[in-house]
């Protein structure tokens, strides 16, 4: 009689990149060149279209391509390091957010509120965050 065993079986591990800083940084370069990319894409459209529609929806579009842009760079971070997704997109988030909010405080003349300031990182940070979860599992 063959006798049973319980061992666990050993499945191949995928090799974890360590490196965590570095993936972090190039989850933000992913963000980034896709905000690029569909700015860029939003902007010819809008300049080739006699269309109202872009040029009044045009905060919600954008709106929505940074918390799609956060996502994927979030995702691709985490894929990189295939662990600790949570911390990763959150990081992600936060830094993409600080180096917009940047961006748009050189560029603007306006005002920054609190109340922006707050949920423009509670939202990139949950989108990181959700991006990193994702990423790990995939």
């Amino acid at each position: 009689m063959a006798k049973l065993s319980r061992r666990a079986k050993n499945y191949p591990q995928t090799p974890r990149n360590t490196n965590m800083p570095m993936a972090v940084f190039k989850g933000v370069a992913v963000s980034i060149a896709i905000s690029l990319f569909c700015a860029v894409c939003l902007s010819l459209i809008s300049l080739l279209s006699d269309s109202r529609f872009i040029d009044s929806y045009i905060e919600y579009i954008m709106v929505a391509v940074t918390m799609t842009s956060i996502f994927a760079g979030s995702m691709y971070a985490a894929k990189q390091v295939a662990g600790k997704g949570l911390l990763i997109g959150c990081a992600v988030g936060v830094i993409y957010v600080l180096f917009s909010v940047g961006i748009g405080l050189e560029l603007g003349q306006s005002q920054v509120s609190w109340l922006m300031l707050g949920n423009k990182f509670a939202a990139g940070s949950l989108a990181g965050a959700l991006g990193g979860f994702i990423g790990v599992n995939l």
